[in-house]
């Protein structure tokens, strides 16, 4: 099972979708994107640096389940490498539609490269209080959220 993000700012609906993959897979590959990759984001300044956000990653795996059983690894490109994986059983991704739309278009490079497709769970995202998705772009501008302020 694969599951990739930026983890920016580690937050509920990013311990949501990591708990959600650690519950289906018995093996968790986390790819983290580097520097490199976020530099074209808005806000890519304010994005916590490779190592805060793999720092943080990991101390949440460690506190959910024992090592071994999750890696962490960087990813450069939209792919991070899943069209090449051929054990990849599955992709847990969010339901943000560009997300989802990412993980049918790596299912048909994997295709083209002969493996097989692999499963596509979607988890739903946390919502704040506002009917909005938590994100860390919504943290990078300063709006705050308290635990109070989120729905499943």
């Amino acid at each position: 099972m694969v599951f990739a993000g930026t983890f920016d700012r580690l937050h509920e609906g990013h311990r949501h979708l990591l708990r959600t993959a650690l519950r289906l897979g018995q093996h968790v590959a986390i790819g983290l994107t580097t520097d490199r990759m976020v530099s074209w984001k808005k806000d890519a300044e304010r994005i916590q640096s490779y190592e805060e956000r793999r720092r943080a990653v990991e101390a949440f795996l460690r506190e959910e389940c024992p090592e071994g059983r999750w890696t962490v690894f960087p990813i450069d490109t939209v792919e991070g490498g899943a069209d090449k994986m051929a054990d990849l059983e599955a992709l847990v991704v969010s339901d943000e539609i560009s997300v989802v739309k990412n993980a049918f278009a790596i299912n048909e490079l994997r295709e083209r490269n002969g493996l097989r497709r692999f499963h596509i769970v979607v988890v739903p995202r946390v919502r704040t209080r506002d009917g909005r998705p938590l994100s860390s772009s919504r943290l990078r501008r300063g709006e705050v959220f308290s635990p109070d302020d989120l729905t499943y």
